[in-house]
């Protein structure tokens, strides 16, 4: 399972976030497991982010609603000014084609059953 990270700015001075898994395509969209609110800028939420993902080698990122692009979890932390300005590029462009999908999982009863 790779992360899903959702920035979205609620102010001049004021970001959130949410983390949450990817879904199956044509599943509704999972609930954000973690979410903070409150952050004084885009920067601040990568580098938030990036200590809740450490257990993740890298991440869907989303801004505004709108897929942004994949990222190492490490470059939010190491360099998340730069992460902004490369995410913000994408995001003015109008993003990324969607989001990519976990692949349905195939139960081994279901495989029994069938075959």
């Amino acid at each position: 399972m790779q992360p899903v990270l959702e920035i979205r700015k609620l102010g001049e001075r004021s970001y959130t976030y949410a983390v949450r898994a990817t879904g199956p395509t044509g599943a509704p969209v999972p609930e954000a497991c973690y979410v903070d609110g409150g952050l004084p800028s885009f920067a601040e939420c990568l580098r938030d982010a990036a200590e809740a993902l450490t257990y993740f080698p890298r991440v869907y990122v989303c801004f505004q609603g709108r897929y942004v692009g994949e990222q190492l979890v490490s470059r939010l932390e190491s360099h998340p000014e730069a992460v902004v300005r490369d995410l913000l590029v994408r995001y003015l462009e109008g993003g990324l084609s969607p989001l990519p999908v976990t692949p349905q999982r195939t139960d081994a009863a279901q495989v029994s059953a069938v075959s």
